[in-house]
């Protein structure tokens, strides 16, 4: 089965809960690939039990992560030099 990574941010008063985070790194199949004070980034084979858990987490809100390409803003050559 794929993995799939999802960002899961807090979104209550100050930095996330010692216990909600102690939560989602028991979680089987799940793993925390990086966190900020507010947000996890954690690698899934299962979707729906971490989402199962995250609804049952208040102030919690989970996210399927996006990544973006930066487009090239260097300058090129329209024709080249005489």
């Amino acid at each position: 089965m794929a993995k799939t990574r999802f960002v899961l941010r807090y979104r209550g008063k100050g930095a996330t809960p010692d216990v909600d985070v102690a939560k989602v790194r028991e979680l089987t199949g799940s793993v925390v690939v990086d966190s900020s004070s507010r947000m996890l980034l954690v690698e899934s084979g299962n979707e729906t039990h971490l989402r199962e858990l995250v609804d049952a987490l208040p102030d919690w809100f989970m996210d399927a992560e996006r990544i973006y390409d930066v487009p090239d803003t260097r300058k090129k050559a329209l024709r080249p030099p005489d």
